[in-house]
């Protein structure tokens, strides 16, 4: 499976959190990370500015749910405090964007390490804004000189 995922910090040693979820996300498979890493303010304005940027994800992995599982574990791993509600400051952001030939709303029952989270995840592909983000768009045409034609491949209509 073929995956983009957006990362993003904005507590503590911001690039540190995202070279560790770049090492986290090696070990699920071969991950080529964007050049660019951008300094974004927080949409909320609730914290601090964000670190951002994306990779490219070549995994075993089979299942997306799979998937978005081991990135809410490296998140927690990370840190990561949900409890504050979205859109709250955090050491670690992992966003599954977009899966090579998926589409869907994904939703099923957390399994018990991360019922924490809420007794179901849901998961929506591709990410229905990842395209009104600046910040997860332009560190992706950096590391895939063939946007917008790229973004196609991934299924994901401007």
């Amino acid at each position: 499976m073929i995956a983009l995922v957006a990362l993003g910090s904005n507590l503590g040693d911001r690039s540190a959190h995202l070279r560790s979820g770049l090492e986290g996300l090696a070990r699920h498979g071969s991950v080529q990370p964007s050049p660019q890493v951008l300094e974004t303010p927080d949409e909320t304005g609730r914290g601090p500015d964000f670190l951002n940027t994306v990779a490219r994800l070549d995994t075993p992995l089979v299942d997306v749910r799979d998937l978005l599982e081991a990135l809410l574990r490296l998140e927690l791993d990370a840190g990561r405090d949900r409890s504050l509600g979205p859109g709250a400051p955090r050491t670690l952001d992992l966003d599954l964007v977009a899966v090579l030939g998926v589409r869907g709303t994904f939703r099923w029952t957390a399994p018990d390490d991360l019922t924490s989270l809420g007794a179901t995840l849901s998961l929506v592909l591709p990410h229905p804004r990842a395209l009104r983000r600046p910040f997860v768009v332009e560190p992706w045409k950096a590391l895939d000189p063939w946007l917008p034609p790229g973004l196609r491949s991934f299924d994901i209509a401007e």
